[in-house]
């Protein structure tokens, strides 16, 4: 899950709201993906300036529903909750920064985060697929805004049936490794106040749930990592 910008043209009087963090003008799009590159889920037309976590608590007030005991890869912006499962704030989970210094995880945290970088990076894949395959959603078409909003889930739905249908076309989107050029808004001050915006009326034990289950998950990774080092001889495994 996460958000995207896409270029929109909205009228003078609404042009303001309509204006990102990077000083452009879009509508701010979320959407929730699958492992295999489809689209489960897509909210758009909502102003630029906002952040992707208003996005989530629209769309989960009126018709993103969450399976019991499913959850969604999100990013630190959205916070913690029974639906969501984000990295831990503080420690480095950029892929492309810890290949390129090959660094090892040093504890438990920055694993978690490594691999659930690597396993979110879909949503940033499918998101920059979808700009380099349709032009309308980078340069943005002077319709009514009700009709602009009405693009990209039209267009999901689309490179859905494509992706279902075509073997060749499906190849061709495999081998685009493009990310997401235009991200969604992360408005960090949100997350503290997170615990009572996801999914409607939530409270801190959901929040502490949430957290548990994702200290569960990070410490059974860090035991399988450390028994992976010792198997290999590494003369640094961590303690």
């Amino acid at each position: 899950m996460d958000g995207t910008h896409i270029n929109s043209c909205p009228s003078a009087q609404d042009r303001h709201a309509s204006r990102n963090r990077k000083g452009g003008v879009s509508m701010n799009c979320l959407a929730c993906c699958s492992q295999d590159m489809l689209f489960q889920y897509i909210l758009s037309g909502w102003e630029g300036s906002v952040a992707d976590a208003a996005l989530y608590l629209d769309a989960r007030m009126n018709d993103l529903t969450v399976p019991a005991g499913k959850y969604y890869l999100a990013d630190a912006g959205f916070g913690s909750c029974d639906a969501t499962l984000v990295p831990y704030r503080g420690f480095r989970y950029h892929l492309a920064e810890q290949g390129r210094a090959n660094v090892r995880p040093a504890n438990r945290e920055e694993l978690f985060n490594l691999r659930h970088a690597s396993a979110r990076n879909v949503i940033e894949r499918i998101f920059g697929v979808m700009k380099a395959k349709w032009d309308i959603l980078t340069r943005a078409p002077e319709y009514d805004m009700d009709i602009q909003a009405r693009i990209p889930p039209a267009l999901a739905a689309i490179h859905n049936f494509i992706l279902k249908h075509d073997d060749v076309e499906w190849d061709d989107i495999l081998n685009m490794f493009s990310d997401d050029p235009n991200p969604g808004t992360r408005h960090d001050d949100l997350d503290a106040n997170f615990g009572t915006l996801a999914a409607g009326p939530t409270d801190n034990t959901e929040k502490t749930r949430s957290e548990a289950r994702r200290d569960a998950i990070a410490q059974a990774m860090w035991e399988s990592y450390q028994e992976i080092l010792r198997e290999r001889g590494e003369e640094h495994a961590y303690e």
